[in-house]
């Protein structure tokens, strides 16, 4: 799995962790999955780290972002607020994408370079 895609999940699941009850998710399976995405991450590379940092907190705001419209709220937020989301959504997954990227390229993995078609994400 390249680099990118380990810390982006690595990341979703410490989410996960923090954020949902135990009625929610396994507890127990979620930390052995972060476990192993973990021995992915040289914890010797402060500049990873910080990446990975970057990249939790960008994740962070895109779920507080969408969790009225997983829970189908969407009736109650109107669709102004939904289109105020989604481009905000849209402008965060730019951040993530180029965060990426920066793992990307600091870990030398260039074929892996998260380009996005035709996507808004993509445009900077």
């Amino acid at each position: 799995m390249p680099i990118n895609e380990l810390c982006d999940r690595l990341t979703i699941a410490e989410l996960k962790m923090e954020r949902l009850s135990e009625t929610e998710v396994d507890k127990e399976l979620l930390s052995k999955q972060i476990n192993y995405l973990r021995e992915g991450v040289d914890k010797d590379n402060a500049q990873l780290l910080d990446l990975v940092s970057r990249l939790k907190e960008i994740n962070g705001k895109m779920w507080d972002l969408e969790y009225d419209l997983r829970k189908g709220l969407d009736l109650e937020l109107g669709l102004a607020e939904i289109g105020k989301r989604a481009v905000a959504i849209r402008n965060h997954n730019r951040n993530r994408v180029a965060v990426k990227n920066e793992i990307t390229n600091l870990v030398q993995q260039p074929e892996f370079v998260d380009c996005k078609m035709n996507h808004a994400s993509s445009q900077r």
